[in-house]
């Protein structure tokens, strides 16, 4: 992708640095107060009483360690940037929103069922279930297949590799959360694909469009006393 033609609108966007701002900043605050973890936890107990509230604050609590805090703040931004100069704000929102609701409504869905068939603790309905991890997981995996250059996608899969340990940490005993980093890692794997595919349709087809600079209308010249063609 030539980033000489990026819009100057990705370039500015306020999605990276107001994400690591009010991540920060709630983070800072209200990373270590368990009252508010526990009403933003996106658990199954707070999907049926508060959903979208719960799936919005859950997204900017990062944990109370400030160190740790910082970095994946850091890394959340950065890939965030990435996201943005590649697919522009709004479907780089819409990407990571969907991996943060998505990874959620399949993990805990997946919880509920088990809980209804006998094969896991009702008490886990009320675990609690905060933080970034789907909106970064998606956002990585979505640099990895689209990014606008290749060192963004070499950064984003480095840090993809770096992560998988903990990403997948519990899968195989169905844990809530490594079902829903996997599911947030595969729904921006196809959003970013599908976007990408789109966007290739549209440049090739953006030279047959009238007014594009690649068009080009070619007429015969006529000359005094030449007869204009008449349809028969």
């Amino acid at each position: 992708m030539d980033l000489s033609r990026t819009p100057t609108s990705r370039w500015l966007s306020p999605v990276p640095w107001g994400f690591a701002l009010l991540a920060t900043a709630s983070s800072l605050t209200y990373g270590g107060d368990h009252a508010v973890n526990a009403w933003a936890s996106t658990d199954l107990a707070n999907m049926g009483d508060h959903p979208v509230e719960a799936l919005i604050v859950s997204a900017f609590l990062f944990g109370a360690d400030p160190w740790a805090c910082l970095r994946g703040i850091a890394l959340a931004g950065a890939v965030l940037a990435f996201l943005v100069i590649r697919f522009g704000t709004m479907r780089a929102v819409a990407l990571v929103a969907a991996g943060q609701v998505l990874g959620t409504l399949v993990s805990e869905g997946l919880l509920a069922a088990r809980i209804a068939a006998g094969q896991a603790d009702p008490a886990l309905r009320t675990t609690l279930d905060v933080g970034p991890s789907y909106v970064i997981v998606s956002a990585l995996a979505a640099v990895v297949v689209a990014g606008a250059q290749r060192w963004h996608r070499r950064t984003a899969l480095a840090a993809l590799v770096m992560r998988a340990p903990h990403i997948t940490s519990g899968l195989t005993t169905l844990g809530v959360t490594p079902v829903g980093h996997v599911t947030a890692l595969f729904t921006g794997l196809l959003l970013a694909r599908g976007l990408r595919s789109s966007d290739a349709r549209v440049n090739r087809c953006a030279p047959c469009t009238p007014g594009h600079p690649s068009v080009r209308l070619y007429l015969p010249k006529v000359t005094e006393g030449d007869v204009p063609w008449q349809p028969p």
